[in-house]
């Protein structure tokens, strides 16, 4: 009867028991109207600070779409729940639920209506009142919203933790594995996730600052979390970490500590036995997780290193050592040692990357320890860790440690590769011992290790030539060229880019264009690096042309200048700004505006919109100036920008004090809604910009935008919006 409806998506509500921003938001007005943003060429704008907020009002879905019969239907109904529900009258709520279901109209029920008749329908269930019929329904009901389009989790989160409170962990284990099942190994996130990748890979946000560390890489999701709560509180109480781990290991989700918390005081806060049990497994599970993913670990291992604090890096590597040695070890320490009970294991990778950053942080006795508890566990360090060694030593200018640590690999009868003579001859390079490096370095060339890559082989050239070049040591490099050209290994891009940034850091023009012909000759293509560090070097030594000179040095070389390589030499401009860069990087794009087979693309101008808040030596109306050109070159062109775009420009616009910068930003807000680009970051950059400059206002009509489009907000939004709240109730 009501078949009309099913174009809409359902959105369930079951906030009783998950108590989220949802159910504030469905109470609220729909959303507000913002300011919209006059045109820059508009000569007027409201002087009027846009901080409005309304008061919020009931608010219930409308029932547009619907035939006046088909309304008229679903009144009646919604009419017999209401009268179920002050009854009490679990059996009744049941069978007017399973109508709204059928009809796929649930959503457009009242979410208080909703909250009250799902209490009352799992009261009964719990006090098993309920035919078994009602139950299967409940249980396709739970699994079929947590796994729709609005992904709401509180149903089955309800029945899971009503299983828990039973006992009946099996149905708890078995409802998880339905919902993973039901998923099809698809995150829910994954559209959104997928977007926000590919928005990195065309701009990388995150190195550019806009986006704080816990924000990209905290991926959480409540709902989601209290499901996996679930489940591992189910394995917890049978003791078997293994399978909890397994279950762990299938997701994206990662455990978060204040959620671990709330869920601990809401449903164990009588057991604190099991409680302070809980907190251990997860804790365990953790560790273990990250060791599952080595690649993922070691970066982790790298970042810590630059922390302000070695509290963090000593205490991963801690938790690490105790799943390792400590009782009811879970971790092995080597691929080969995994067990029935030791799933997971460490790699070369991850101990190699604690030396690094250990040493890194000049704590050598956490370093040293590494080695008594790789000998402990039955491991002998082999060349790898003492090609770390050296090259750690010599990243610190540590010269006589890394001879010493040359000498004792000798000592321990372990040959060198390739990689570690070319860690010891860079150590002493940056040590100021050019001559001992040469002799490390013909050592090499004489007696070379067996089976040498031309990889690894082209890495110990290069860095005796950059080792050279730090001591002008030109006609050294010229002879030694010239022998690997002859004889091999033949030297690469890397080898003359390095030669050219040498010439162009010395304005050296006429070694610069020797060395291009050289590559022409040998039909060496240059890379961006290579064009820009010739860009960079024309325009010290003073030449206006210096575009000109550059897109013919690339055509001799046969690179027909395209939209790739102009905007990845704008790019690479852009990365340190000045206002001269800016004024060649304008040149380019005036080029490629009229070139038809190399016009920009978002990409190009995201690149220089991204470094104009960064130049030095301007001021912000220069800026804004250089900023408004950029946007109507995009229009004039025909270009929509991306959301990477977009989230440039609302950031920027937000750091503006005027009301022209929240205008502005609106505005973008606004076309971004209209095109359906918003994603997690958006909200997180849109409210966290207006908690920066106060607009309390408006940050709580983006807050309701945000529930309205039925948008799940992670942990880090929630933050945002909690604090937004409580500031405006101060």
């Amino acid at each position: 009867m009501l078949l009309a409806t099913s174009r809409h998506k359902p959105v369930f509500l079951l906030d009783f028991l998950a108590p989220s921003l949802l159910y504030r938001a469905a109470h609220r007005s729909s959303p507000h109207q913002l300011h919209k943003r006059t045109p820059p060429s508009s000569p007027q704008r409201s002087a009027e600070p846009h901080d409005t907020f309304k008061k919020p009002r009931n608010f219930a879905p409308s029932l547009r779409g619907l035939e006046p019969a088909q309304v008229d239907t679903f009144k009646e109904a919604q009419t017999r729940l209401a009268s179920a529900c002050e009854k009490n009258d679990a059996y009744a709520v049941a069978i007017a639920l399973k109508e709204f279901d059928g009809w796929r109209t649930i959503h457009l029920l009242p979410p208080a209506q909703i909250d009250v008749s799902l209490q009352l329908f799992l009261s009964a269930l719990s006090a098993g009142k309920l035919k078994s019929s009602d139950e299967e329904w409940f249980t396709r009901f739970a699994l079929r919203a947590a796994t729709s389009s609005s992904s709401s989790f509180e149903a089955l989160s309800a029945l899971m933790l009503l299983r828990l409170q039973q006992k009946n962990l099996t149905a708890v284990i078995e409802l998880y594995e339905k919902f993973m099942e039901s998923l099809r190994s698809k995150e829910i996130w994954d559209s959104d996730q997928g977007q926000e990748e590919k928005d990195h890979e065309d701009f990388n946000l995150k190195a550019n600052s806009l986006v704080s560390d816990e924000h990209m890489d905290l991926r959480v999701e409540t709902g989601r979390m209290s499901l996996l709560l679930a489940v591992t509180a189910a394995h917890a109480m049978r003791e078997d970490f293994q399978a909890a781990l397994e279950t762990c290991l299938k997701t994206a989700i990662r455990f978060h500590g204040p959620s671990l918390e709330s869920f601990l005081a809401t449903n164990f806060g009588q057991d604190e036995a099991f409680a302070v049990k809980l907190k251990r497994f997860v804790a365990r599970l953790d560790i273990a997780r990250l060791v599952a993913r080595p690649s993922s670990l070691s970066r982790h291992i790298i970042n810590l290193a630059s922390a302000s604090s070695i509290k963090p890096l000593d205490g991963l590597y801690k938790s690490i050592v105790n799943g390792l040695l400590g009782p009811d070890a879970y971790i092995a320490a080597d691929p080969s040692m995994k067990t029935s009970k030791k799933t997971v294991a460490l790699t070369d990778i991850v101990w190699l990357s604690f030396v690094s950053a250990f040493l890194k942080r000049r704590r050598r006795d956490l370093a040293s320890k590494i080695w008594t508890d790789q000998t402990t566990l039955g491991i002998t360090p082999g060349v790898a860790f003492w090609t770390t060694l050296i090259d750690a030593y010599g990243s610190m200018n540590e010269l006589d440690d890394a001879i010493a640590a040359w000498n004792m690999m000798k000592a321990e009868h372990i040959q060198p590769d390739a990689l570690t003579y070319r860690a010891l001859i860079s150590a002493f390079f940056k040590g100021r011992k050019s001559t001992e490096a040469m002799k490390i370095f013909q050592a090499f060339q004489k007696q070379p290790p067996k089976d040498v890559s031309e990889a690894h082989l082209l890495s110990i050239y290069n860095t005796t030539i950059d080792g050279l070049l730090s001591f002008n040591q030109e006609d050294a490099v010229k002879t030694l060229l010239l022998e690997m050209e002859k004889r091999g290994p033949k030297p690469d891009i890397v080898t003359y880019n390095t030669v050219l940034a040498y010439y162009g850091r010395r304005e050296n023009i006429k070694g610069l264009a020797r060395l291009v012909g050289r590559m022409a000759e040998l039909k060496v293509v240059g890379d961006v690096y290579t064009f820009s560090t010739l860009l960079s070097a024309l325009l010290k030594s003073g030449r206006d042309d210096a575009p000109d000179l550059l897109i013919d040095i690339m055509r001799k070389q046969g690179v027909q200048p395209n939209v790739a390589t102009y905007s990845a030499i704008i790019g690479h401009q852009m990365r340190s700004p000045t206002v001269q860069r800016l004024k060649v990087v304008m040149r380019l794009l005036q080029r490629m505006e009229e070139d038809a087979t190399a016009l920009p693309n978002v990409k190009t101008y995201t690149a220089i919109l991204a470094g104009l808040s960064r130049i030095e030596g301007a001021d912000t109306a220069q800026i804004d100036e250089w900023w408004r050109e950029i946007i109507e070159r995009m229009k004039r062109h025909h270009v929509e920008p991306n959301q990477a775009t977009y989230h440039f420009l609302i950031d920027a616009c937000l750091k503006r004090e005027s009301q022209d910068g929240l205008n502005d930003a609106l505005q973008y807000y606004r076309e971004m809604q209209k095109r359906g680009l918003m994603i997690n970051t958006s909200w997180y950059l849109m409210l966290l910009g207006l908690l920066r400059r106060g607009s309390l206002g408006v940050a709580e009509e983006v807050i309701e935008d945000m529930l309205a489009t039925g948008h799940r907000p992670t942990i880090t939004v929630e933050r945002l919006v909690a604090e937004i709240t409580r500031r405006r109730e101060r």
